[in-house]
C-alpha cells in the first residue's frame, strides 16, 4: 500500500512539525518521553481520518439508494454527497 505509506510519511512529517512548534514556543512541558507523545499525536491524527474514511464509505452505500436518480442527471452525485455527510456530522457531533 504504498499510498497509504506516503499518507503515513505526510501525516508524521505534520506531527512532528506540531510538536516542534509547541516546544519552540514552550507551549508543552512533556510529563512523558517525546517519543510517547509523537506516538499519541499520530494516534491522534490516523483515528481521525479513519473515522472520515468510515465516514464517506458510509455516504456512498447510502448513495446508492439514489443511484438511479443520479444516472439519470436528476440529482448531483457531489452535492448530494455533502449534504448526506454534513447531516451525519452534525447528527453524530463529528468534528471533521
Amino acid at each position: 500500500m504504498q499510498g497509504g505509506d506516503k499518507l503515513f510519511e505526510q501525516v508524521e512529517k505534520i506531527s512532528r512539525m506540531i510538536l516542534e512548534d509547541l516546544k519552540q514556543k514552550e507551549l508543552i512541558i512533556f510529563k512523558a518521553d517525546e517519543g510517547v507523545v509523537l506516538k499519541r499525536i499520530l494516534e491522534i491524527f490516523t483515528g481521525d481520518m479513519k473515522a472520515e474514511d468510515d465516514l464517506d464509505r458510509e455516504v456512498e452505500n447510502i448513495m446508492k439508494q439514489y443511484q438511479n436518480e443520479i444516472d439519470k442527471g436528476r440529482m448531483d452525485y457531489r452535492k448530494m454527497f455533502s449534504m448526506i455527510k454534513n447531516k451525519l456530522v452534525k447528527e453524530r457531533g463529528i468534528v471533521l
